[in-house]
């Protein structure tokens, strides 16, 4: 069997790439105009705008129960709306494959689409500044704790959080992303959860927590809780060390030892977590990450790209001369009128 280009969203068009990873390749795209108003793949006539596109390798769906996990996590994600999070609303299962191309690396299984969020990840923005101070770190963790409170209330995790899925925007806004990918991924290592580590669970609102203090401490100290290069002994630090909260400012060292805590039932929800982090520790951070982020944001098309031309009505050089001189030669073939 012949392999062509991976499938794609029919009727987008890509503007441009925008991650490739664990999960699958990511695009920014934006939907042609449909006068039916919706359907699969297709946006509204009115509010037409870009959305994220996030390409699912069929090989993570080639396990039914996983996939009717996942599928069930974007069920249950669909009509939350908040202002932390970038919620996927649409998942466009892609045309049968046969079993060998499915478990192929270029085979796709469907697409994941979302709302696209302008902002500069906080990878990025750790990259160019460095740690923050405690109002802006403070400011990431309680829109982050936010934003799992809310898909937590769902009975769902995020699975995969870590400073690429953290969005900061021009405003100081800051948006988690990468939402309903927790049954088709093992998240990143570096801010797994002891539980995960010794095999005893899955993803989880209590692993999430504690991830998301490991980007508490990120954000504190440019560099997160526990990281060495050799995977066993990250293990043994995530199960073993204590949070390593020395030195960190004092109104977050509570929340950041809490989050830390070795044993999952010990670990408070995202909710209580956020009522533990005082206000007081991330007033003013807002235009902080507002002037950090404003000179890495790059803006959003407002308008849709003009359409390519259609592949009849290319022609290549010297087209016009050869059908030219083909008229001529056939003209001395055609009968005079009686």
């Amino acid at each position: 069997m012949s392999v062509n280009r991976p499938w794609q969203l029919p009727r987008w068009t890509e503007i441009r790439e925008l991650h490739q990873g664990r999960s699958g390749r990511t695009v920014l795209a934006w939907p042609a105009q449909s006068r039916e108003g919706g359907g699969a793949g297709r946006a509204p006539a009115t509010g037409a705008c870009p959305a994220v596109v996030r390409y699912v390798p069929a090989r993570l769906l080639v396990h039914r129960a996983r996939a009717a996990a996942f599928q069930a996590d974007v069920e249950r994600l669909r009509g939350l709306r908040l202002p932390e999070a970038a919620v996927p609303h649409t998942f466009v299962r892609a045309p049968a494959f046969r079993a060998a191309y499915e478990r192929s690396s270029a085979a796709v299984g469907g697409a994941l689409i979302e709302d696209a969020v302008e902002g500069a990840t906080l990878t990025s923005l750790l990259e160019r500044h460095g740690a923050l101070s405690r109002l802006a770190a403070g400011m990431v963790f309680r829109d982050v704790l936010t934003a799992l409170a809310a898909v937590h209330a769902r009975g769902l995790a995020h699975g995969d959080l870590h400073a690429g899925k953290i969005v900061v925007g021009a405003d100081g806004k800051v948006t988690v992303t990468g939402l309903g990918l927790a049954a088709l991924t093992a998240g990143d290592p570096r801010l797994r959860a002891p539980e995960l580590w010794r095999g005893s669970g899955a993803a989880s609102p209590a692993a999430d927590v504690y991830a998301a203090a490991c980007l508490l401490h990120l954000c504190l100290t440019g560099e997160l809780p526990f990281f060495v290069t050799q995977l066993f002994s990250l293990m043994a630090q995530h199960t073993t060390a204590p949070p390593p909260v020395e030195g960190l400012p004092a109104p977050l060292r509570g929340p950041l030892a809490a989050g830390l805590s070795k044993e999952p039932e010990l670990r408070p929800r995202a909710e209580a977590l956020l009522s533990r982090t005082p206000r007081g520790a991330t007033d003013g951070g807002r235009p902080e990450l507002a002037a950090l982020a404003a000179p890495l944001v790059e803006p959003l098309p407002r308008t849709p790209p003009a359409p390519s031309p259609p592949w009849w009505s290319i022609r290549p050089a010297g087209h016009g001369a050869f059908l030219s001189s083909l008229s001529r030669r056939t003209s001395s073939y055609t009968e005079e009128p009686s």
